[in-house]
């Protein structure tokens, strides 16, 4: 069993299609952090003088804030469906970021993988922050930030799964389908 986990690396996403499949995807560099906010409601509620029961809204919110030492071209075109004309990013005022899917690893103190993939998710556009060279080089992060949603049926849909190396069952191609699947799921038969 670990007990601590640390570094950042192997960050990788792609577009989730209105099929819910992930075609594509491309790697990340340069990656400096990832932060994973969940929000999920509690509320207590009281009976016979006291807490009684605590009732869970579920997982009401997700957001995964990246910094990344560039965000390059490339990736701009997938998150956010820019296009690229005479070499040049642009931004037009009705840009709609793309619905993604991502992963990425961080690892135990004995160097096991701990793999997290977020299923379906849109991007914030980055700001840009920049400052003279005085001395050596200081280069400003990228920062972005995604909310995510869950991903196939509204009722029971998932937004997030953790992948153990450590665990016996563990298997990365397996979670990298589940993260990335290239085929849609079947659909329930509905009066067959």
């Amino acid at each position: 069993m670990s007990k601590v986990k640390f570094g950042l690396r192997g960050f990788e996403f792609g577009e989730v299609t209105e099929n819910n499949t992930v075609p594509t995807t491309m790697k990340l560099t340069g990656m400096k952090s990832a932060k994973i906010e969940i929000t999920n409601e509690l509320v207590t509620i009281a009976a016979d003088d006291g807490p009684y029961v605590v009732l869970s809204s579920g997982i009401t919110g997700t957001q995964l804030e990246i910094s990344v030492l560039d965000l390059p071209t490339e990736a701009r075109k997938v998150l956010y469906g820019i296009e690229v004309k005479d070499g040049m990013e642009v931004y037009n005022k009705n840009l709609t970021p793309k619905d993604v899917a991502c992963c990425f690893r961080t690892s135990t103190e004995d160097g096991k993988a701990i793999w997290i993939g977020l299923l379906k998710g849109k991007f914030s556009l980055p700001g840009m922050e920049t400052e003279t060279k005085d001395g050596a080089p200081s280069p400003k992060e990228d920062t972005v930030t995604g909310n995510f949603v869950a991903r196939g049926d509204v009722e029971t849909g998932d937004v997030m799964i953790i992948a153990r190396e450590d665990n016996p069952a563990f298997n990365l191609q397996k979670f990298r389908d589940a993260v990335f699947p290239k085929t849609a799921p079947a659909s329930p038969v509905v009066g067959g």
